[in-house]
């Protein structure tokens, strides 16, 4: 069976909630309105009883118990004169003016003994006064601070008060009832809102991740929404954005491999079958030739071992502490490379700069490849410079050719694998374009960074820094 959609299980969670949350309230509101209520009433008894002590007090002094009966038995008003409940307490004649008692409700006057004296249904005069079947409040009957009995306000268990009660919260059972209608009918016109608002834009991600995994790697999402789901979806799309590049870069190595394979190994065949058919002899000049392209395919080779390294983050550094003189040393087949082309070669370093502390053979081939590169820019009777100096906690390096420079467009390329600025140089000339992918990782390694400025037409400097 299928299950239901994220907008269908917010929905029917909103209106569970608020149901849940009516409910609760209502029964809260019951039990608190019982307490009040019966508080109130309470309080009313007392009130009344209040009202009453006084007068029949009054009477007792001035008559005894002589007529107490008759005083206080509800009688019809036969003069019309009612008031309250439209029933009157009469003495010799006169209504006394007193306050309403519920339906049900009597007073009882008993002596001190617990014998009653007086009751306003006339049914317990004479008996002693049991309360097993009733609820009763009460007050004493003092003469000259005198208890002389105590007069009670009755009314059986579950009459009166409860038929009001029960009105009350029947009344109010049904006003809860159309409240939680309400209260549900908002809350399912809301969850839908929100549940559409909420699954639109996971079904467009939904939609455009299954398009990326059926190899469409263009696919982006349009960012609309809260800020979560704009944060998603730049997420979303940066990530298809990098799987398209590495799937292009890919592709683009995979086609440059092949051409700067193809090359060599299209002389060396050709080479090969020439002294096979005897169409030239294996001279030491041609065999020379076939060992430069033996060699460029080594070094090929070897080139891509360490740029699979770096993007594969597998490179593993020996770091130790050097001097900078030890370092410069080794860069003399690089030196002598630009001198026998004319190229003006200088170093600067700080007065303060001795050691570091790094991975010696990487930092010797960051050099070795980023001289190299301005050696190719610089051309003949050029100018190339190194300059070595601290910045905060890093040792800064800068390589300087003064080369046609790189134009703003190709700045952002220049440690692309296999990229040339010109490619309409040859191999020879141009190198093979892996040079600076390397470097870069080998800077990266060290979690240093590695950066270019240059000045189109007139110089390039290629700088990298790393932490001591």
């Amino acid at each position: 069976m299928k299950k239901p959609g994220l907008a269908n299980r917010i929905t029917s969670t909103m209106v569970a909630v608020s149901i849940m949350a009516v409910i609760i309230t209502s029964l809260t509101m019951l039990i608190m309105t019982r307490q009040q209520f019966s508080a109130y009433i309470n309080k009313y008894d007392r009130a009344m009883l209040e009202q009453y002590v006084p007068i029949i007090s009054d009477y007792y002094r001035l008559y005894g118990i002589e007529g107490l009966q008759e005083y206080l038995e509800f009688k019809p008003n036969n003069k019309g004169k009612s008031r309250g409940n439209g029933m009157g307490w009469y003495h010799r004649g006169q209504q006394i003016p007193l306050g309403k008692i519920r339906p049900g409700q009597r007073l009882i006057v008993a002596d001190t003994k617990g014998m009653v004296m007086a009751d306003t249904q006339g049914l317990l005069v004479g008996q002693p006064l049991e309360l097993g079947s009733w609820q009763a409040s009460s007050r004493p009957l003092q003469i000259d601070n005198k208890q002389i009995g105590t007069l009670y306000l009755i009314s059986p268990l579950g009459s009166g008060l409860a038929s009001m009660e029960n009105d009350f919260i029947n009344k109010l059972t049904v006003s809860t009832s159309v409240l939680a209608l309400g209260i549900g009918l908002i809350a399912l016109l809301l969850g839908l809102l929100l549940g559409k608002r909420i699954s639109l834009p996971l079904a467009d991600l939904s939609s455009a991740i299954h398009e990326v995994a059926q190899g469409k790697l263009n696919k982006r999402i349009e960012l609309k929404g809260d800020q979560e789901f704009l944060e998603l979806g730049r997420d979303f799309n940066c990530m298809a954005q990098k799987l398209e590049d590495y799937d292009r870069n890919r592709r683009r190595l995979t086609l440059d491999i092949s051409h700067e394979l193809r090359t060599p190994l299209t002389l060396l065949r050709g080479q090969l079958e020439a002294m096979q058919n005897n169409s030239i002899n294996a001279t030491p000049e041609n065999v020379a030739l076939l060992l430069d392209e033996v060699i460029r395919l080594t070094r090929l080779i070897k080139e891509l071992e360490d740029l699979s390294q770096v993007e594969n983050q597998a490179v593993v550094l020996h770091l130790s502490t050097f001097s900078i003189e030890d370092l410069l040393e080794r860069l003399n087949p690089v030196v002598t490379a630009m001198q026998e082309t004319g190229i003006i070669f200088t170093i600067n370093a700080d007065d303060n700069v001795n050691e570091i502390t790094a991975d010696f053979d990487r930092v010797l081939q960051i050099l070795l490849n980023l001289l190299s590169n301005a050696m190719r820019h610089a051309g003949q009777e050029g100018m190339v410079s190194l300059t070595i100096n601290r910045q905060d906690n890093n040792l800064q390096f800068a390589i300087t050719d003064n080369g046609s420079g790189i134009s703003a467009e190709n700045l952002p390329h220049v440690f692309e694998r296999f990229y040339r600025l010109d490619d309409s140089r040859n191999r020879l000339a141009g190198g093979m374009g892996l040079g600076l992918s390397i470097a870069k990782g080998y800077v990266e390694a060290h979690q240093g960074k590695i950066w270019v400025e240059s000045k189109p037409g007139f110089e390039t400097t290629f700088y990298f820094s790393l932490p001591q």
